[in-house]
């Protein structure tokens, strides 16, 4: 049984929550501080006017002789006939009822009142009579030698005090309902707003195809400051793969030019061979030249599968200790039969001590000295010399004494196909251009550095740099 993907919830939407949370977070925070502060000022108010009160019927208390008549007197004076009291109270004697306010023993039993006690905090116990609310106390008061010991229990209205509590949590309650989808919608905005740059780079970048590599993010106006690394980097992606593909086409017309070259000259060959007998020598003459068409073919299909190798991030290389004088003095043996026939010496001086791929430094010398015999003038001579230590750097320098290469061509040497003769003449699978580009890519993939300088009329040197062995 499939299960159901769940889609991911989109940046809008996350921000918009995000918001809407951290929102009603502070206006809950400031709700409930000004709750607290309204309930400590309701409750500081009603104890200052208990002590007020308190004070007051002491003070009546004293001026009726200390005896509790007088007091309930001017309680009875004071709550009769108001239609709203403010409080209702009662005067115990010795823990006796000696009078209260009408109606009092049956709204407020006496059992309800907490135990007397004296201080600046006289204990408080709220109570809910029907739709009045009460804040019970009891405090003891002084009375006349003899009376015994006179309490005076109060209970305060509390009815609009509570009421207004209610209706602000009320008021709040509706204040979050409303508030929820107002944020909500102002966070969409808000996101919609923040996202819309991201929406821009995305339009530009579905514009961008094959055809029209050349597009690029614009800069200006300036990008946030969260996005211009973003559109940096995908102009900077884009200069890549447009400079790829360019490279890519180029090499996809060299290698269909190279092929056509031999296949053509093959099928031509063949063809004349087939129009009518021919002799015997006229027939091993075709098969020679059609063996150099496919030797060529081999050739360059090997180098380029060659480049596809080294140039590929997983290829392995297999490092070991190497003598350089040793390897390149088997290199110079391979070539030297090539050199004999044109009277060319090939010199070879130094030695050194470095840590690379011994079959692909092999290929990379080979190549470079291969070059230096093709172009070298007869009699002349190729010199080769090693230097350096792995501390600071092997260096391998291959010098020929040849026609040299012009100037306008030296940035371009290493391009694979390119050759410094427009007409490509036909030179075998070592004439097809890839040789430095091979050798580059051996280089880079140890880390080092291929550099060429020339001179014509006087020769050209390929130096094969080695970075120095890290301590």
């Amino acid at each position: 049984m499939n299960r159901p993907t769940l889609l991911p919830a989109s940046i809008g939407g996350r921000l918009a929550l995000l918001y809407t949370l951290g929102a009603l977070l502070a206006v809950g925070v400031f709700a409930l501080l000004a709750n607290w502060k309204l309930e400590a000022n309701f409750t500081a108010a009603h104890l200052a006017f208990l002590q007020a009160k308190t004070a007051e019927l002491q003070d009546d208390l004293r001026d009726g002789g200390g005896t509790p008549d007088a007091l309930i007197k001017e309680i009875l004076q004071e709550t009769d006939g108001a239609r709203l009291r403010a409080y209702e109270a009662r005067v115990l004697v010795a823990g006796a009822p000696a009078g209260e306010t009408p109606g009092m023993g049956a709204l407020l039993p006496q059992a309800w009142f907490p135990a007397p006690r004296g201080g600046q905090n006289p204990p408080l116990i709220p109570r809910q009579t029907g739709n009045i609310s009460w804040l019970l106390t009891s405090l003891p008061l002084q009375g006349a030698p003899g009376t015994g010991g006179v309490v005076l229990q109060i209970g305060l209205d509390i009815t609009r005090d509570d009421a207004l509590l209610t209706d602000f949590h009320r008021a709040l309650a509706v204040f979050f309902l409303l508030m929820v989808p107002l944020l909500l919608g102002a966070g969409r905005l808000a996101a919609a707003q923040a996202l819309a740059p991201v929406a821009r780079i995305a339009k530009v970048a579905q514009n961008i195809t094959p055809a029209r590599l050349s597009r690029r993010i614009p800069l200006d106006p300036p990008w946030p400051r969260e996005l211009s690394g973003l559109v940096r980097g995908f102009n900077q992606m884009l200069d890549n793969l447009e400079s790829s593909f360019e490279r890519l086409s180029r090499v996809s017309a060299d290698i269909a030019h190279e092929l056509r070259t031999p296949l053509s000259t093959l099928n031509g060959g063949l063809e004349v061979c087939l129009t009518r007998p021919r002799s015997e020598a006229e027939y091993r003459a075709a098969i020679a030249s059609a063996l150099e068409d496919g030797q060529r073919l081999t050739g360059l299909i090997e180098n380029l599968l060659f480049l596809a190798r080294v140039e590929n991030p997983s290829h392995a290389l297999r490092h070991e200790r190497c003598e350089a004088g040793e390897l390149c003095a088997w290199v110079v043996a391979q070539y030297e039969a090539q050199a004999r026939p044109k009277g060319v010496h090939i010199h070879m001086a130094g030695s050194g001590v470095l840590y690379a791929d011994a079959l692909l430094l092999r290929q990379a010398v080979g190549n470079v000295l291969a070059n230096a015999v093709r172009h070298a003038r007869p009699g002349s001579e190729i010199s080769l010399r090693i230097s350096g230590t792995p501390a600071s750097g092997v260096e391998i320098a291959v010098a020929d004494q040849g026609p040299g290469i012009a100037p306008e061509h030296l940035p371009r040497l290493f391009d694979r196909f390119y050759q410094t003769d427009p007409a490509r003449g036909h030179q075998g699978a070592q004439g097809s251009g890839l040789g430095l580009s091979i050798v580059r890519s051996i280089m880079e993939l140890h880390g080092g550095q291929v550099a060429i300088e020339s001179t014509l009329g006087q020769g050209t040197c390929v130096t094969l740099r080695f970075s120095p062995l890290q301590a």
